[in-house]
């Protein structure tokens, strides 16, 4: 076998790998369905573009690279990408839980209100 042969195989099993690690988190609900979607998009992008090595070798020259650090640059690169969405989607969080303990308290302070107003009528 060729190394570029080698290469694709190490590829797609890598890919495969993570597929199923990614399939045994949403199993046991660990991941919510969004997440498993865009893993899993990502894994299928893995073992159906392992074939396309070939590719990568010609730019990585260009670059004056070997095609495993090119491979690993654009997968820094794909995982900062990851980062970045995962760091918005929190953000978007912390802004809900915010407003909902704000909501919380006012509508804390005023049942509050009402049982005292309720409290004292009746004595």
């Amino acid at each position: 076998m060729t190394n570029r042969a080698v290469f694709t195989l190490e590829v797609a099993f890598v890919a495969l790998c993570f597929a199923m690690y990614i399939w045994r988190l949403s199993r046991r609900r660990a991941l919510s369905f969004k997440y498993t979607i865009g893993w899993m998009s990502v894994c299928l992008f893995g073992i159906f573009a392992s074939p396309l090595v070939f590719l990568v070798t010609p730019l990585a020259k260009t670059l004056r690279l070997t095609p495993t650090a090119l491979l690993v640059a654009m997968s820094t690169i794909a995982v900062a990408v990851i980062l970045i969405q995962l760091s918005v989607s929190i953000s978007g969080n912390q802004r809900k839980m915010e407003t909902l303990v704000r909501e919380n308290s006012l509508l804390r302070e005023s049942l509050g209100i009402s049982m005292k107003d309720k409290k004292s009528d009746e004595a």
